[in-house]
């Protein structure tokens, strides 16, 4: 069975060092809302909740009737989201992303065999999306403020490799121990980057 944990191992690394990734244009399963407590939220995590329901029916495949061709059985990736600032909170975008073989149909198929008491069908999508060249680390519990050290350690990054940030107000957090937030979990933040015509550091590419 295919484990994103044991066979990507780099792209979610959990190393307190900073390091960087190229990540390409991909399928995921996405949802958008607004919140005001962070990962601690309800909007957040109802919606958070509903996108992880439709990832783990659709890694069912077969056996789910979910209708998949060259299935290959694999554990679902992780949830991640995109936080904004606004003036009175944050904006997030839900992204859970899906093995190649993953494509709208089966997203369709497993959206119809699920009955939601708290969610709308249509506040959950199927699109091809790139998070392109991130630099990131692992922060310890939740983010409670950019003074953490996990932001500190980004920006000292970018800031000796002299890069620049695409989206200053902007962050991704991928929560690698899963939801509810806690103050032992591991959460990997990442910083979308230009490299600002520098040199091209190492980085995973996938």
């Amino acid at each position: 069975m295919f484990n994103w944990e044991t066979y990507e191992p780099d792209e979610y690394s959990k190393s307190e060092h900073a390091h960087f990734v190229d990540l390409t244009t991909r399928s995921y399963i996405t949802a958008e809302g607004h919140a005001t407590k962070h990962t601690d939220d309800p909007e957040f995590l109802r919606l958070a909740k509903a996108a992880a329901r439709i990832a783990k029916t659709i890694s069912g495949g077969p056996e789910e009737d979910i209708p998949v061709s060259g299935f290959k059985a694999y554990v679902p990736y992780p949830v991640q989201a995109v936080w904004q600032k606004t003036d009175d909170g944050e904006d997030f975008k839900i992204w859970i992303k899906q093995p190649l073989f993953i494509d709208e149909n089966a997203f369709k198929a497993a959206l119809e065999k699920i009955h939601f008491v708290n969610t709308h069908r249509e506040e959950l999508h199927f699109e091809q999306l790139a998070e392109g060249i991130e630099v990131q680390t692992i922060n310890h519990g939740p983010i409670k403020s950019e003074n953490c050290q996990a932001f500190q350690v980004l920006n000292k990054t970018i800031k000796e490799g002299n890069y620049k940030r695409t989206r200053p107000n902007e962050h991704r957090e991928v929560y690698i121990d899963s939801l509810p937030v806690t103050p032992d979990s591991l959460v990997l933040i990442r910083f979308a980057i230009d490299l600002n015509g520098q040199p091209e550091p190492d980085m995973v590419r996938n």
